[in-house]
């Protein structure tokens, strides 16, 4: 910076030569001074009588000399006080500040006020601070990827601004030579903004295709063409169910792709995160790895495939004609096909699937597959020989979907979805997928009575009752939620109980070593360490589970018909209940609160 100096005549009209203004800006520190030198004091009165001018007094005779004063009185004057009335103004300060080629904002308002103040009076020279010149300035950062450039603009203050000119050069000595937003710059610099701006961009590289597990269970049910109007009707009845012979191909995995590099705003490459190559599951049963093709799944055993994550298992499948007192209570590890019914009072626990050609009564029926009802399924079965016995209500538990015609009376819950043709009457019905009562736009089908409720949607004909039975359907929340979460309680229990007992008998032998023969310490303290990796993962579990169970906003509840007087709708944690009958539509969540469409 230079050192300024001017000089203007001040005020309005023109003044002595001797009174003048300058600004001075000091080089170091940008402060602006401002020198105002007053004009010299008029001149003295006059000193004695002889050089005052004779006046005459009233009243006296003509040529007659005025009284003179008593000779031993004292007379005192009076001098007024310096006032300068050619005063620097704040016009003369701006046009001294602009005609050095700075701005008036250069100029402090209290400082000039303050200055002038001083001048009033002033019979020496004043010299005053009244501003500061700052020419403007920027910050260039990077972030700590390298994926962006940051712009911080300062606009300056009496100075001069910062150039598009200065920020190209600026950006080309950080090397930043990829991605420049020459426009957010070029805007940046019109607005002179202090806010901080993104002025260049990387470019991220491209995720690759990680590894895939293609099923190949689709190519093997039958299609349309291949079988009679009736036996479609049965296999539609039926469901999923699929037999596989030994050798029959099951899943194929296609290995990752490599993603493509990427470039930060410094031109060097950003490489994309590696794509694992993932094996099969280690949980396939009754399949094999082709000794010819790594990359295909083949059953090795006669049974029905089932899908699990990376893999295929395959169970054995048991037929029965019916399951009654005859047969006595089923608990295997495999499917089960009925061709017949499912008694009341019966239990049957399978880890694969249940197929029942008749009816469930009021049984027990637990899956770890899905469950596929031809028949339906019928609580409150007829009474049985003993008087005193009472009907029960039919209880199914599956991890995958479930499919009946009908179900009355019973409590349902399913893994997956429930799929019903006809009716859900006075049930329990609890659903981690959909529950679909009758084919899509149907009207024909109800849901009458008792709880329905699903984490993606629910759609019947008719919600509710014309006589007003209450009816609730829920869609949004997870409803096996306090299930899951007790089922990691009681895990989480067992298993620090278990270590306790290992810290006891560790602490026991590390007092008594000679109680602990062989490797017995060694392989305590492994199973300890175990257990405690098996807590960690426990701990992400729960984590998970937190997640699972907030409220799903694309939740639905459909009626195609109508929903009727009685029933009550939940949609994540809203609810709306009918107090009258209403048109159908589609229930969802717009906003937060319940919207039917």
């Amino acid at each position: 910076m230079n050192l300024a100096a001017i000089e203007r005549q001040a005020g309005e009209a023109e003044m002595d030569a001797e009174n003048t203004l300058q600004l001075v800006l000091d080089a170091n520190t940008n402060v602006l001074t401002a020198i105002y030198t007053p004009p010299p004091p008029p001149d003295a009165p006059p000193a004695n009588e002889d050089d005052a001018p004779a006046t005459e007094a009233p009243g006296s005779a003509s040529g007659e000399a005025a009284a003179e004063p008593d000779a031993d009185t004292d007379v005192a004057v009076d001098t007024p006080p310096l006032v300068n009335l050619d005063l620097p103004t704040w016009d003369a300060l701006t046009a001294a500040v602009v005609a050095q080629g700075w701005t008036a904002d250069a100029l402090d308002n209290h400082a000039v006020l303050a200055f002038i103040d001083q001048c009033r009076s002033a019979a020496e020279p004043v010299q005053f601070p009244v501003g500061q010149v700052v020419d403007g300035s920027f910050e260039l950062e990077l972030d700590p990827t390298r994926m962006a450039a940051l712009l911080t603009l300062h606009p300056p203050k009496g100075g001069q601004p910062v150039t598009l000119d200065m920020l190209q050069h600026a950006v080309a000595d950080r090397g930043i030579v990829h991605g420049v937003l020459e426009q957010a710059m070029a805007e940046a610099v019109e607005q002179g903004r202090s806010a901080t701006v993104m002025i260049a961009q990387g470019t991220p590289p491209t995720r690759g295709t990680p590894t895939r597990f293609e099923s190949l269970l689709d190519r093997l049910k039958p299609r349309a063409q291949e079988i009679d109007e009736l036996a479609q009707v049965d296999y539609r009845d039926l469901g999923s169910l699929l037999l596989v012979s030994p050798g029959t191909p099951l899943m194929r995995r296609v290995p990752p792709l490599p993603g493509v590099d990427g470039t930060n705003v410094l031109g060097e490459p950003v490489l994309p995160d590696e794509m694992p190559d993932t094996p099969f599951s280690k949980d396939i049963s009754g399949v094999e790895v082709d000794p010819e093709d790594p990359l295909l799944l083949r059953a090795t055993i006669a049974g029905t495939p089932k899908l699990i994550s990376q893999g295929v298992q395959v169970n054995p499948m048991v037929e029965v004609d019916a399951v009654n007192l005859s047969t006595g209570n089923i608990t295997f590890e495999g499917s089960l096909q009925v061709r017949g019914d499912i008694a009341a009072t019966m239990e049957v626990r399978v880890t694969g699937d249940v197929v029942v050609n008749g009816t469930i009564e009021a049984a027990l029926v637990e899956a770890g597959g899905n469950v596929t009802v031809k028949g339906g399924i019928i609580g409150m079965a007829e009474a049985l020989q003993d008087a005193a016995a009472t009907a029960r209500t039919a209880h199914i538990v599956c991890g995958g979907a479930l499919k009946a015609k009908f179900i009355e009376n019973a409590i349902i819950s399913a893994g997956q979805d429930v799929e019903v043709e006809r009716e859900i009457r006075q049930s329990s019905i609890a659903a981690g997928g959909s529950v679909l009562v009758g084919p899509p736009n149907t009207q024909q089908s109800a849901i009458t009575g008792g709880q329905t409720r699903a984490l993606n949607a629910v759609r019947a004909g008719t919600i509710g009752s014309p006589s007003g039975i209450p009816t609730m359907v829920q869609a949004g929340l997870d409803p096996h939620a306090d299930i899951k979460r007790s089922a990691l309680t009681r895990k989480r229990l067992k298993m620090n109980e278990e270590k306790a007992k290992l810290e006891q008998l560790l602490m026991f032998l590390k007092a008594n070593p000679q109680r602990a023969p062989g490797d017995v310490v060694e392989r305590a303290r492994n199973t300890h360490g175990k257990l405690s990796g098996e807590l960690l993962a426990l701990d992400a579990e729960e984590a998970q589970l937190v997640r699972d169970l907030l409220p799903l906003h694309t939740a639905v509840i459909t009626a195609t018909r109508r929903f009727c007087s009685g029933a009550k709708i939940q949609l994540g944690n809203k609810m709306q209940e009918f107090l009258e009958d209403q048109v159908g539509g589609k229930a969802g969540l717009e906003e937060g609160e319940i919207v039917i469409r």
